[in-house]
Order: structure tokens, then sequence, then C-alpha cells
């Protein structure tokens, strides 16, 4: 048995989409756990709370693949792209 992904992260503002992907994902049986933001604010929060538990010894959820959608309002791909580089290497 291969070992699972500790977390993906879906990053798209269509809950339509972020359904299916998340029913594709789980059926994979790639990860137990999918967390889902709707745009790249919400995507750079998750990481940060996750990063933040990890820092206190708390379990955290890092996503090890990211799927992300490139046109959202507030922030589009592109831009969290942009500040995703500028994170430290321990919050990537």
């Amino acid at each position: 048995m291969k070992k699972k992904l500790n977390c993906v992260l879906l990053v798209d503002d269509n809950e339509a989409d972020n359904y299916y992907h998340k029913r594709v994902i789980a059926q994979s049986g790639i990860t137990d756990f999918i967390a889902i933001a709707l745009n790249g604010l919400e995507a750079l929060d998750f990481l940060s709370a996750q990063w933040q538990m990890g820092q206190k010894g708390l379990p955290c959820l890092s996503p090890e693949i990211i799927f992300l959608d490139i046109n959202m309002p507030l922030m589009d791909g592109w831009e969290f792209l942009e500040e995703y580089h500028k994170l430290d290497e321990a919050q990537k």
C-alpha cells in the first residue's frame, strides 16, 4: 500500500467544481483530508493556520498538493502564487 498524502488543498471559487474534484480525489484514496479554499486569500489563511498549529506542536494538515484555479475573486491564482513564493519554506 502506498503512503497517503497528508492533505490536498483545492483552491477554487466554483463550489460545483470543488464538489466534483473532492469526490474524484476521495475516490482515488490518495488522502483522507481534502481542504477547500474559495479564493487565494482563504488558501493563504489556511496555510498560515496550519503552520501556526505545527509551530505549537499540534497536529497540522499541510497540503502536499494544491489544485489552483486561476480566475477567482479577491485574490486570483496568479496573485496567490506570487504570495506563496514569498512564504518561508517551512510554511509551504
